[in-house]
Formats: structure tokens, sequence, C-alpha cells
């Protein structure tokens, strides 16, 4: 490692949104505690009543339970509102399914303390066959083309959930969809307002448990809602447009 538990930030939190993941939590947690302090750690249990909040409890590390399954999006919601209150200036967020490498997490740090203005900063993976599956090498792609064309700015991975939201920013947007698409809703937001976006490399990592993505579905879902997204970017003024005008 090339961080230990006293180099790592005071206001940079890790958030774990978790939907059936105790197995791979209790493989993840030992190795993420021994890189950040377990009291700057929060999992937000998405309905899963698999026994997560035991697994989180075992080492130390919060976790809020949520009553019903609601969806990535609402997850990540609840995780950002509890740290933005517990003072976070930074906020990490990695998959709880074991498919980001705590070894990439000091790169998050690095990237933040010379990049202190900018509203996120993302993960970028390698997209080559053989270290990622082919058919999310195109899916990620064409989002990814996609988003880049709608925002103006280059975006290189619009699908990697491994990324750090400054708190300015997270205090400056509303975000409205529930499930995995609000990855890409806070990216159009940001780019609306301004806010820089940047990208780390971090490892391209795939296992046979998968993930809770299905991909027709979610690839359709992810279009309906970017359309949604863009009419109401359009439409109201909101809050969003109101925070534009005072930067």
């Amino acid at each position: 490692m090339t961080s230990s538990l006293p180099q790592w930030p005071p206001t940079v939190f890790v958030l774990v949104p978790a939907y059936r993941a105790r197995e791979q939590l209790g493989a993840l947690l030992p190795e993420l505690t021994a890189v950040v302090p377990a009291d700057r750690v929060l999992v937000v249990d998405d309905g899963s009543k698999d026994g997560t909040d035991a697994v989180c409890a075992q080492r130390g590390v919060s976790c809020r339970v949520l009553e019903h399954n609601r969806g990535k999006g609402a997850a990540l919601r609840e995780g950002f509102g509890a740290l933005l209150e517990a003072g976070a200036e930074w906020i990490v967020t990695m998959d709880a399914d074991g498919q980001h490498a705590v070894e990439d997490l000091p790169a998050f740090p690095r990237a933040i303390h010379e990049r202190s203005t900018h509203g996120i900063i993302i993960g970028s993976r390698r997209k080559r066959p053989g270290t990622m599956p082919l058919g999310r090498i195109v899916s990620n792609t064409v989002t990814s083309a996609l988003v880049s064309c709608l925002t103006g700015c280059r975006i290189e991975d619009s699908q990697c959930g491994y990324r750090a939201y400054s708190a300015r920013l997270l205090r400056s947007v509303t975000l409205r969809t529930n499930r995995f698409e609000a990855e890409t809703e806070v990216i159009l937001r940001a780019c609306r307002l301004g806010f820089d976006v940047s990208f780390v490399k971090v490892h391209t990592l795939y296992f046979q448990h998968g993930s809770h993505i299905a991909h027709v579905r979610d690839t359709l879902r992810w279009v309906g809602a970017v359309a949604g997204i863009l009419v109401s970017l359009h439409r109201w003024a909101g809050p969003d447009k109101a925070e534009k005008r005072q930067r």
C-alpha cells in the first residue's frame, strides 16, 4: 500500500452503497479499513436484509440501513446527506461488490490535493478485451461518448462508480434519479454548473459473481433517464441554475 491510516485526509470520507453484498463486504472492509479509518467509512445498505449491518459492525464501520430497496442513486443520496452533515469536504464512492481495487484509493486524495476546485474526480478504467467484458466495453464507450457530446466535457468513463465528489458540488445539485443512472445525472448537472470533471486511472476488475446491473434493462432505463434529465435541465431554473448564478 502507498497510504496508511495516519495519512488519510480527515475530511475525505468513503461511501459504499451496498445491495446483497454481505460476502463481498466481508472481504472488502478489512482491506478498506487498513487504508481509511473506520470512522470515515459509511456503508448504506439498500434494503438487502442479508446481515450487511452485522458485517459492518464487526469492522467498526457505520451502516445506514434502508428499509426497502430503492436503488443505487437513492443509497448515494442517503450517504451524501449523512457525510456532509459529518463534515465531509470530499466523498469517495466505491462499489461493494469488490470490483474497485482498494489499492487505487490513495490516487483520489492525491488528485483532490492537486484539483481542489474540481467537482468530480472519476476513476477511468481500461476498456480492453480480457480486462472488461465486450458488452461493457461497447456500452461504456457509447455512453461516455454520448455524455461527452451532451455536456461538452471530455468524459472518459461515464459508468465508473469509483469517484470522488466535492462537498461544494453535492450542495449545489439536486439529484432526482434513484438507480444507476444517478451517476450520469450528477455528471450532467456538474458540467451544467461549470464544475470541472477530471479522471484518475484505476484498475479494471470483473468477477464471476457479476453485478446487479441487468444490461438491456438498465441501458434502456439509462437512456430514458438521461432524456428526462435533459428535459428538466432545460425546463426548470431550479436550485442548480440559481447556484450557477452565484458561482
